[in-house]
């Protein structure tokens, strides 16, 4: 069987998805990454524009200054909007665990550039409701206390952002006995009232916390265990892969005249984003969320261990995420760009966390692009037809399935071909393993 390997198609399919924010350029010197790269839809509307706007002034992981944004401006905008998922209502709260190389992550890079750019658009939330140092659960709730009559008037604006840059620590501490750490984290995610069975008089009432953490993925490895797996504390996060981006010898950063520029348009977005109450979905994206993003989230949901523990709050976690780009975008409805954004921020996630994990050799975090490549390699010599791929995913519409071969021709060994056929040539999907 003769074959010729296609690398690309003028039209795009089936070829890989590359994210021009990671390609190399001229006069753009990046270092070779070691971990998966997101879809290019996740640089969505508003944020993304920003996240682009500051690119080449940090050495910053774009996605890193990404979820640091979305987390930070989450937080920023407060308790009014929400969405209804079943009967829970679920708060504008993005959290997110950003993991990379200790050097070469550029962690703390990512959230001072967020940090930077929010202190000039919304001085006084930065000064006051971004704080680090979590030790326990009722030093939480403190910082967001209920006011006692006249002995404390307790804080009457709710809105926190919790930067940790050593959430190793955070961990350790969590899991020390008899600590309340980690309920308290799953209640403040879930937007619920705070309280402590042993302290009567702390408690906070609607409660709106962010929080974003920093970790290598060696100590993320060794400090997770079974226990707090299961507890849901972990899955209350995004992981998400971070390294540097951008190999910049000046390091000048941003100038001030862009600062000012977003920052001014960034204070207007908060402003009205504040006024919003519930958000709901456009009839377009609603039906997306029906056909293809739901049904692909909740097919491996009996699934278990440490990855499928770590990505369990998947299907949320996209509505919250789509939320929040809508809410950026001076809108209250989510639009279908919205969810294939959050959609994609979600599959990256999850890639991530079994890139995190050492579970590459075993799977890419995808479940549907397992599927597939098993499906691959299976085929043999032969290789896996176009008809082959419709048969296991004819639930799937026809852009998510070609969305899907072209980042199976980004795996290592994974290739679309081109063979004879009856009067014109056929695609085909082959695995040869490297080298």
């Amino acid at each position: 069987m003769s074959v010729e390997t296609l690398p690309s198609t003028p039209d795009g399919r089936p070829q890989a998805r590359p994210n021009p924010m990671y390609d190399p350029a001229p006069g753009v010197d990046r270092p070779e990454r070691p971990g998966p790269v997101p879809d290019p839809e996740v640089f969505c509307g508003w944020a993304g524009e920003t996240v682009r706007d500051l690119d080449s002034t940090t050495e910053a992981d774009p996605v890193g200054v990404l979820v640091n944004l979305l987390s930070a401006a989450s937080a920023a905008i407060g308790p009014g909007p929400f969405l209804w998922i079943n009967n829970d209502r679920h708060p504008a709260l993005i959290w997110a665990l950003t993991v990379g190389a200790t050097a070469a992550g550029r962690k703390g890079a990512a959230t001072n550039t967020v940090k930077r750019l929010l202190t000039a658009a919304v001085p006084d939330f930065i000064a006051t409701n971004a704080r680090s140092g979590l030790s326990s659960g009722e030093g939480l709730i403190e910082a967001v206390r209920d006011g006692d009559g006249d002995k404390d008037p307790g804080v009457t604006d709710k809105r926190l952002w919790v930067v940790e840059s050593e959430y190793g620590v955070t961990m350790a501490r969590g899991r020390r006995e008899g600590s309340s750490l980690s309920g308290i984290l799953r209640q403040a995610w879930n937007g619920e009232d705070l309280a402590v069975m042993n302290r009567e008089a702390l408690h906070a009432t609607a409660p709106h916390i962010a929080v974003i953490g920093h970790i290598s993925p060696r100590e993320l490895r060794a400090k997770m265990q079974d226990a707090e797996m299961a507890g849901g504390t972990y899955n209350r996060f995004l992981p998400v892969f971070v390294h540097r981006n951008l190999l910049d010898a000046d390091g000048k950063g941003a100038p001030d005249e862009l600062i000012n520029n977003l920052a001014t348009a960034w204070k207007t977005v908060l402003t009205d984003a504040r006024r919003v109450g519930e958000v709901q979905l456009a009839p377009d994206a609603a039906r997306l969320w029906k056909q293809d993003i739901y049904p692909a989230l909740s097919e491996n949901e009996t699934d278990d261990g440490p990855l499928a523990e770590f990505t369990a709050r998947a299907a949320p976690y996209a509505k919250r995420a789509a939320m929040v780009y809508a809410l950026l975008d001076h809108t209250d409805r989510i639009g279908e760009h919205h969810l294939r954004a959050a959609w994609a921020l979600v599959r990256y996630a999850r890639a991530s966390a079994a890139h995190i994990l050492g579970a590459l050799a075993d799977g890419t975090g995808d479940p549907d692009l397992d599927k597939l490549a098993a499906a691959v390699k299976a085929a043999g010599a032969a290789g896996l037809t176009g008809d082959e791929v419709y048969r296991l995913f004819k639930r799937r519409n026809a852009a998510y399935r070609s969305d899907l071969t072209a980042r199976l021709c980004q795996l290592p060994g994974y290739v679309a071909a081109q063979v004879p056929g009856e009067g014109r040539h056929r695609t085909v999907y082959l695995f040869a393993p490297p080298g």
